[in-house]
């Protein structure tokens, strides 16, 4: 699956959340998610009792502090609902019994809400204010669904509060690569005019020009839906250049981690969501992979908890009263490429337990069940280390950037040239390589070429040219490279400064020996200036 009243119905919240009253039967209206991230399936809405009002009014609570940053934004679930204001609940329920007990491990400090009640929204857009969170990412399955009935008063309160709304569009059933064209005309047609609709001016590999342009995430972009076979790049190319010749054109983010979606699907950029456990998976290495201006949009957790609904122990990752979220930054923010966009996993996707949204402090379900909770940090702990964290991560400086052209070439059966130090090298873009090659990119800090074995034999030789950049160069530093390859041929590496109008050959290696240890390799170095300065 993927609040706090205001005046008097704050204490009544937390008054109720801490006590344990006798739970009545409800109805079960959804089901709960069987995977990590997949979130649940939204279906068409039932007619609600009442239709909330659209218009902010003057009795919401005042939008204090600084302007939010449009560059730190949070995943939204306006998809939960309760009896009193919608006539249904969702979202709560499952095999549950809301109010009191709720599908997820915490409990919230405003209760079990519906995202139609004016007092809620205000509320959250005003934590989210204190916490500088400029955008809303709010998840979306379909024109007509749920979560799109509920954007008319996100787009109001969110105007009231100085915050854009931008869409997640998820794998609902149908959704296909021609639908996403029609839903992002759809929603420029419903919403684009709202003051509060998110657009910029911003440019990327794909979407050039200063339009005012929406921005739209898509999740689950390896199956157009949950009932279909996996996808490449290509399957979305034509719908992504159809998106970016809309008369407002688009920013398109996919949820991939892979740097070839980029120029295989003409994406705009890449999102990861979540990234649950950072030693293992590599943690945000992805990013120097993106080639040149693509949005890098890192998405930050402070944890992730979802055993109340039947996740596997192993997709458990425990909050460390609040050294987790900070870890996550650090490391998004660590990988020497700015982000575009830092997004937060999430507000309050309660299922999975990754909410900053306030919880309550000893919440119990009136059937023996204690809900976890922030402890020793307060409820509103994680709004305030947002705050800290986006400011930090706005005032931080980054590293000069140097771009290079390297020709990598091989009469071997397999190569890499790796970078071992004395610099981070980023964002590759290949420039050509030999039909020949069964393998020619750019891998983690390593290029890797390679041709068939047999031809290899017979003297064949096969080349790949690739133009990086090299970031945190030091001044009179030396930057270290290792080639390795197979027993055969030779491997001839040029580097080039490519500081001006062409590339400028600084160092060319060659490797032809037979290392007698298990690894066929040798060090090259060259002095960083010839790199990070101009060439003669």
């Amino acid at each position: 699956m993927r609040q706090r009243k205001i005046g008097l119905l704050i204490a009544l919240f937390v008054t109720v959340a801490c006590v344990t009253p006798t739970v009545t039967e409800a109805p079960i209206v959804t089901g709960t998610p069987t995977e990590p991230g997949a979130r649940s399936t939204a279906t068409d809405a039932p007619t609600p009792a009442a239709t909330p009002s659209s218009s902010p009014t003057p009795t919401l609570p005042p939008a204090v502090g600084p302007d939010p940053s449009l560059r730190v934004a949070v995943f939204y679930y306006p998809w939960y609902r309760t009896p009193e204001v919608d006539g249904y609940w969702d979202h709560w329920d499952g095999k549950f019994r809301p109010p009191l007990d709720i599908a997820s491990d915490y409990y919230p400090v405003l209760g079990a809400y519906s995202v139609g009640d004016r007092a809620v929204l205000a509320q959250h857009f005003a934590w989210l204010r204190e916490a500088g969170v400029g955008v809303i990412i709010s998840s979306w399955w379909g024109q007509r669904s749920r979560e799109d009935q509920a954007v008319p008063l996100l787009l109001d309160v969110a105007e009231y509060y100085g915050i854009k709304v931008a869409f997640h569009v998820e794998p609902y059933g149908g959704r296909t690569a021609d639908r996403l064209v029609d839903d992002v005309r759809y929603l420029y047609a419903q919403y684009g005019d709202h003051p509060a609709f998110y657009r910029s001016t911003a440019s990327s590999r794909w979407s050039l020009g200063a339009r005012s342009k929406g921005l739209f995430f898509v999740w689950a972009i390896s199956v157009p839906d949950h009932d279909s076979p996996a996808v490449g790049p290509d399957y979305w190319q034509g719908a992504v250049d159809a998106i970016h010749a809309l008369p407002d054109g688009g920013l398109v983010i996919a949820n991939a981690t892979e740097g070839y979606w980029v120029d295989g699907g003409h994406f705009d950029g890449l999102y990861n969501y979540a990234t649950l456990q950072l030693d293992k998976s590599g943690g945000f290495s992805w990013a120097r992979a993106l080639p040149p201006d693509a949005w890098y949009v890192p998405s930050v957790l402070p944890g992730f908890s979802a055993r109340r609904i039947g996740y596997p122990p192993e997709d458990h990752v425990d909050r460390k009263d609040g050294a987790t979220y900070e870890e996550q930054w650090e490391a998004a923010l660590g990988t020497g490429v700015e982000p575009a966009m830092i997004t937060i996993t999430s507000f309050n996707e309660w299922h999975e337990g990754s909410q900053i949204e306030p919880a309550a402090a000893g919440a119990t379900n009136g059937l023996g069940h204690t809900y976890d909770d922030y402890s020793p940090l307060p409820p509103d702990a994680y709004l305030t280390l947002t705050r800290q964290l986006a400011d930090q991560s706005l005032a931080m400086t980054w590293s000069a950037t140097y771009r290079a052209r390297i020709r990598f070439v091989t009469t071997s059966d397999w190569t890499n040239f790796v970078l071992v130090g004395g610099a981070t090298w980023l964002r590759p873009s290949l420039v050509s390589a030999s039909e020949e090659a069964t393998r020619a990119w750019f891998e983690g800090d390593r290029l890797s070429l390679s041709q068939p074995l047999a031809r290899a034999e017979a003297g064949g030789q096969v080349e790949m040219v690739v133009d990086v950049l090299f970031a945190n160069c030091e001044s009179g530093g030396t930057l270290v490279f290792e080639i390795e390859r197979g027993h055969l041929g030779s491997t001839r590496v040029e580097l080039s400064n490519y500081l001006g109008a062409t590339p400028v050959v600084v160092g060319t290696f060659v490797w032809d020996g037979i290392n007698p240890g298990e690894r066929n390799a040798t060090t090259v170095q060259i002095p960083a200036e010839k790199l990070a300065a101009p060439a003669p």
